[in-house]
């Protein structure tokens, strides 16, 4: 066991950057790309390695994410639009809420959420439906 410490300790420099919990959002983005890819990574590919790592990186996120990205008082639309950028989302993608005129619509606050549109946000984004109700 000491062996594996020893190996793991030498090669902490190479690991450390990639699985370490981001200090700043642009770490955190940086993470999330580096998840993506790994992803791609492990197409047909099941070995512990890959699925070791991709733990590591997800609870790193999750971290950052726990303590940094709290649900933000205010605006619904205020929300979606940070959670739209963050996830580099195109207007194109949120099918939830509908054709892109409905979505630009939306965003350009000429239209509101609904509730389909809340239930359906908060599934895609994985957060709370009170995230896209103003506060």
């Amino acid at each position: 066991m000491q062996n594996r410490l020893q190996v793991a300790v030498q090669h902490w420099n190479m690991i450390a950057p990639v699985v370490d919990t981001p200090s700043n959002q642009q770490d955190y983005e940086t993470l999330l790309g580096n998840i993506k890819e790994l992803i791609n990574l492990m197409q047909n590919k099941h070995s512990p390695e890959y699925s070791g790592l991709l733990r590591a990186m997800s609870s790193a996120a999750k971290e950052y994410e726990t303590s940094n990205l709290k649900v933000m008082k205010g605006s619904g639309l205020h929300s979606l639009r940070y959670l739209i950028k963050l996830h580099r989302i195109k207007q194109s993608e949120l099918k939830e809420i509908g054709s892109q005129g409905v979505v630009s619509e939306i965003l350009n606050g000429k239209r509101s959420l609904t509730l389909r549109h809340v239930r359906e946000l908060s599934k895609r984004f994985n957060v709370s439906p009170g995230t896209f109700i103003d506060n």
